[in-house]
């Protein structure tokens, strides 16, 4: 395990658009030492040829120690392939990314903050833009510049607050690699995708570990980007479907559901 450095996970299963968007941001936005591990989760949308050129052009530097890519034929998974690359990571910290995100300015250096700030704290989430909230997706597809605006708002407003969280969501997930000893890896069973990251919340509350949220980081998520694909509901129906029945399946509480 290196020390001080954070493997960032990235699980993608399509929507290659906003894959691009998400790596070009931790690239841009990622200012102290991580690895990057790209998993291609079966994608039929041109992600494996995109992960071929990015082998090709990302080289490790000061700050990105090294980059591993997984091709898989088959989507694995949420669960299985972030398991997969925590087996991989060399990192203290793991972080967890949606591919339908984007990172903001010193974004992984303010949750490492508030992840060393107590010896209790299991796992970090930063603040994000509601899944209610379709008018700022809207808004960001027309301009970028408006993420940046919110990031500089909260970051400015809430500098240095840390706040007790209910649960994490896996859009971004930073976590203590030293847990996964006590806690376990993510739970497979949570196939496709939903669920894994409240039932790993879960765990890490039983074993007295504390979850918080950065304030002061602000993560822009265009939502369920990766669900809406012919290929995803010709597998599962519907996100909705799959989120109907593992909440039942798993009797995940309402108060745990974002």
């Amino acid at each position: 395990m290196t020390k001080e450095l954070t493997s960032i996970i990235i699980p993608c299963f399509n929507a290659l658009e906003y894959t691009k968007q998400c790596i070009e941001s931790v690239l841009l936005q990622t200012n102290i030492n991580y690895e990057l591990i790209l998993i291609n989760n079966g994608s039929a949308d041109g992600t494996k040829e995109y992960f071929k050129s990015l082998a090709r052009s990302l080289k490790p530097n000061k700050k990105l120690q090294k980059v591993t890519i997984v091709q898989s034929k088959q989507n694995l998974g949420v669960a299985k392939a972030l398991n997969l690359g925590i087996s991989k990571s060399i990192g203290r910290y793991v972080c967890y990314l949606n591919n339908d995100v984007i990172v903001t300015k010193d974004w992984l250096k303010k949750i490492v903050k508030a992840a060393k700030s107590d010896k209790q704290i299991g796992a970090v989430g930063t603040m994000f833009n509601a899944f209610e909230n379709k008018d700022i997706v809207k808004l960001a597809e027309k301009d970028k510049k408006i993420i940046d605006v919110l990031a500089e708002t909260i970051s400015v407003k809430n500098i240095g607050k840390i706040k007790k969280a209910k649960t994490i969501h896996g859009l971004c997930m930073f976590i203590k690699k030293i847990v996964f000893k006590k806690v376990g890896l993510f739970n497979e069973n949570f196939y496709p995708c939903f669920g894994e990251d409240i039932e790993f919340c879960e765990r890490l509350k039983k074993y007295k570990y504390k979850l918080v949220d950065a304030a002061d980081v602000f993560i822009f998520h265009y939502w369920n980007k990766s669900v809406r694909s012919k290929q995803f509901n010709k597998q599962n129906k519907s996100i909705e479907n799959v989120m109907k029945s593992h909440y039942k399946k798993f009797s995940i509480s309402e108060k745990c559901k974002i």
